[in-house]
């Protein structure tokens, strides 16, 4: 494949995931403004976002198989149709219920992206240069982060809160146009010709019930927990006896793939608590005003935008042996500082610690992604992208929920003995040592030697 046709493919893939992280950015930013217009409460408007996760979540798995036997770029590019067509009903939307469906809709196109896209981008590098793609890509993640909160206050300001999602049509159009023009044919595999409706059907009911277990006021209900823990267990002894299944069992012999999909679980759910949980600090305890605290809060996404493609780079060079041992070192210094915070702690340590965080998930997220991608049989990237992708909602969606519930239950805790102030600075601190607990384990787990990456030739 000619320089320039590579670096297209990896433009076109990169307008998808700028795309929706800052629609999803902005959401954050225009949710009290949504909620007030359409007279609901902001317990209601959590829907939007939940139902929009729960979506992608539970369909990424088959969106990624879907892409094997048709071909990766397809799904993509109709993923953006589909994204765009859910955009513009957003931006149409009378009321809250309409709201929520057209997410839905906005979701299966966004899902159709995230589960093929990493895929196309491996299949299309060589071997060489691929974690350097791929760190192109976590940067843009990064990009795509920093612009949503300023966009999203500066078109709320000036306009009505359906702009958010109109500014998609146009560039999802174009989009779209591009993805069926230049995005390449990929491998399919022809080893599977059905769905896997039963697996599907209980992944997504199990996924749904651990999440919605952890969704209480009060923290876990455990009975929705170990409910949504036997139907997973059922979807895995279901798998094992089926020859189509949705789970690929195969890949799982392979280290790269078990073992770098744990870490990320580690990863993304850890590092969500301080996303969710900073802000709440910074104005409740500190008394920042929101613009500030938003200012701060920028820190690790511009540290992942310039650390990711750096880490992509060097791992190109070294490996990733000895960079994701050396990021979850970061991460875990990140929580451990976080969870000394108190009401007069000074703004430099509040820095030093989102500084050091965005440090180690720069560094952790593309060679990490490279490892996965490199050790897999090709004709199964968009599997592997659709299952990285689950991995990565599934944790994030989790991180919040459990980050809610711990926080809750912590706080609830230490206000029998203390006051407001002290007993939510306790659960704030009893949040970050969990992460760091969690994150030592994922750095444990990093020092095991793995397999070395397939060796692959350059795409024709």
């Amino acid at each position: 494949m000619k320089l320039e046709e590579k670096w297209r493919v990896l433009i076109i893939i990169c307008i998808g995931i700028f795309m929706s992280t800052v629609d999803g950015s902005i959401l954050n930013i225009a949710n009290p403004t949504i909620a007030r217009e359409l007279s609901v409460s902001m317990r209601e408007i959590q829907w939007v976002v939940t139902a929009y996760m729960l979506v992608i979540t539970t369909s990424l798995l088959f969106f990624g198989k879907l892409g094997d036997m048709l071909g990766s770029s397809k799904i993509y590019s109709y993923g953006f149709l589909i994204f765009t067509i859910g955009s513009l009903l957003c931006s149409l939307s009378p009321s809250l219920a309409y709201l929520v469906a057209a997410r839905v809709i906005q979701a299966i196109g966004a899902s159709m992206m995230m589960a093929t896209g990493i895929g196309i981008v491996s299949n299309t590098f060589p071997p060489g240069e691929r974690g350097k793609a791929l760190g192109i890509t976590g940067s843009i993640v990064g990009v795509g982060n920093m612009t949503g909160p300023s966009l999203g206050g500066i078109l709320i300001a000036n306009f009505k809160w359906p702009v958010i999602f109109l500014i998609n049509v146009p560039i999802g159009i174009l989009a779209f146009y591009l993805g069926m023009r230049y995005l390449p044919q990929q491998a399919k595999s022809l080893a599977q010709k059905k769905h896997d409706l039963g697996g599907l059907l209980l992944f997504a009911l199990s996924t749904i019930i651990l999440l919605l277990s952890f969704s209480g006021s009060h923290g876990v209900e455990w009975k929705l927990f170990s409910l949504g823990l036997l139907i997973m267990l059922l979807f895995y002894l279901y798998e094992k006896r089926i020859s189509e299944a949705i789970l690929d069992l195969e890949l799982f012999k392979i280290k790269n793939f078990t073992h770098g999909n744990l870490m990320a679980f580690a990863a993304y759910s850890a590092q969500t608590s301080v996303f969710f949980l900073m802000p709440f600090f910074l104005e409740n305890l500190l008394h920042y005003p929101p613009a500030f605290s938003g200012l701060i809060m920028t820190i690790p996404p511009v540290t992942m935008a310039i650390t990711a493609p750096l880490a992509g780079a060097l791992s190109d060079r070294i490996g990733n042996r000895r960079i994701t041992p050396l990021s979850f070192l970061f991460m875990t210094s990140a929580y451990l500082l976080l969870s000394t915070l108190e009401q007069e702690s000074g703004l430099l340590i509040i820095a030093g610690s989102l500084l050091l965080m965005g440090v180690g998930m720069g560094s952790f997220g593309s060679p990490n992604s490279s490892s996965i991608l490199g050790s897999i049989p090709r004709e199964k990237a968009g599997y592997a992208g659709g299952f990285m992708a689950t991995v990565r909602n599934f944790s994030f969606s989790l991180g919040v929920a459990g980050s809610v519930s711990a926080f809750a239950y912590f706080l609830s805790l230490y206000q029998q003995k203390s006051s407001y102030i002290a007993a939510y600075a306790g659960a704030a601190h009893a949040v970050y040592r969990i992460a760091a607990i969690i994150s030592i384990l994922a750095f444990l787990l990093s020092l095991l030697e793995r397999e070395p990456a397939r060796s692959a030739k350059s795409p024709e």
